[in-house]
């Protein structure tokens, strides 16, 4: 009986009028690009505290430059990908890599001597933040935890993914309440078609309205029907935030 409550409710609220999908790409804001890097630590013994000792140098030195980028570091601690470290840059527009303050060619040098030895298979890539999707607040890089959920969407039903986070948007700010949320796009360095969601976790008690987002028997039926239509692949993990690894310039 409550679960159908719930789905009354939330059949009304799927009525409000929402923006069109042009007038939400419009009212984009320019800082929402995030440079991602992602970094497998080599195996053997030791190889995990040399890479942490050799990327806090390199933060050390990048603050001692004066660097005004943000730089956050997580570990995955779940999935396929367990063990992955992975760095970000965020709240950039595109104009800020052609004028970066730091010295790329010194930068990549000392990388070689202070990390680069101790991983392998480095990869990257660029998302920009859905802001008209997302509920994010002050301090999400700083969540004890993020839930990750890594989206292949089908690219003839990219049309029908975005009228579904139109209406997402509304359903997980009533389910999760007070926990915020951050949706991306991947749009250079892996599949276009590839969507993330964050979800900003603080006690893993949390996760225990989070891990039933994606059900079935939670999501309204509009909803439900415009998920399976369009999403193709849906895997999540979790990343574990690493202060210690991490950069703030307004700290």
């Amino acid at each position: 009986m409550k679960e159908f409550r719930m789905r009354i409710i939330w059949n009304v609220f799927l009525l409000v009028p929402l923006m069109t999908l042009a007038q939400e790409i419009d009212s984009r804001g320019q800082d929402n690009v995030f440079a991602f890097y992602e970094y497998k630590i080599k195996d053997g013994i030791g190889m995990k505290g040399a890479f942490n000792a050799g990327y806090k140098r390199d933060l050390e030195w990048h603050e001692a430059q004066g660097d005004d980028w943000s730089w956050i570091g997580w570990y995955v601690i779940n999935g396929e990908r367990r063990g992955r470290f992975i760095d970000a840059t965020p709240d950039h527009s595109w104009v800020d890599f052609d004028n970066w303050k730091i010295n790329g060619a010194l930068n990549g040098k000392l990388n070689n001597i202070h990390w680069i030895p101790y991983v392998e298979t480095p990869s990257g890539n660029y998302r920009m933040v859905l802001s008209e999707y997302s509920n994010s607040k002050g301090g999400r890089y700083k969540s004890n935890i993020l839930q990750v959920h890594n989206i292949e969407v089908s690219i003839p039903k990219e049309g029908t993914f975005n009228e579904f986070l139109m209406s997402f948007k509304r359903y997980l700010e009533f389910f999760l309440r007070d926990i915020p949320f951050v949706w991306m796009k991947t749009v250079s360095g892996d599949g276009v078609q590839n969507y993330q969601l964050y979800v900003c976790i603080d006690r893993m008690e949390q996760m225990e309205r989070v891990v039933n987002i994606f059900t079935q028997k939670h999501m309204p039926d509009k909803l439900w029907r415009l998920y399976t239509e369009s999403v193709t692949l849906n895997q999540s993990e979790m990343w574990k935030y690493m202060p210690d690894l991490s950069l703030y310039p307004e700290d």
